[in-house]
């Protein structure tokens, strides 16, 4: 039995790993011509309003669209001197209460005679969800998008947030333009 210890840490920081890093997605339209792309600027307006105060607020989209331009920038994208980009930027957030559940099980006895008790935990945590869109300055169309999907911590620093943004950023532009 003290073999399963070592076993069982492993499994919890295991876990604890997968938890932090956001699950990454992308899609694009095959028909695309991507090498045309120099220019963008964020789609005119203001940032749709989700209705959660948790995301409503100047701090959490100055983060964002920081991350992103700063991203853009280091791929060859500028901002138009002059007349409209070749591609618009928006992004989406949101955020929903969940819930998750582990159960251990522990068996007490020999093959014939033993028992098996189970301890069952139900933790609440918050899910966060940020899209990326690309849409084509031309056709108004969305030529790409990035979703990534992550458990939001909410007792992080500011310096903490502006890390997290960054890696789940980079991750999801990591694969634009698509080659």
């Amino acid at each position: 039995m003290r073999w399963t210890r070592p076993f069982y840490w492993f499994l919890i920081a295991a876990s604890a790993v997968a938890c932090a890093s956001p699950k990454v997605g992308y899609d694009y339209d095959l028909s695309t011509n991507f090498s045309a792309y120099h220019t963008y600027a964020w789609v005119p307006g203001e940032q749709e309003v989700t209705g959660d105060k948790r995301i409503d607020n100047s701090l959490v989209d100055t983060r964002i669209r920081t991350t992103i331009g700063t991203q853009l920038r280091s791929k060859g994208y500028a901002a138009p001197v002059g007349g409209s980009p070749d591609f618009y930027v928006a992004y989406h957030l949101g955020v929903k209460d969940m819930m998750k559940e582990t159960t251990t099980k522990n068996y007490i006895g020999d093959r014939a005679y033993g028992t098996v008790t189970a301890v069952r935990d139900v933790q609440p945590y918050k899910e966060g969800t940020l899209l990326i869109d690309i849409i084509d300055a031309t056709s108004k169309k969305v030529v790409w998008q990035a979703s990534a999907l992550a458990e939001v911590e909410p007792g992080m620093t500011p310096e903490e947030r502006d890390k997290r943004i960054n890696g789940v950023v980079q991750a999801m532009l990591a694969h634009f333009p698509p080659q």
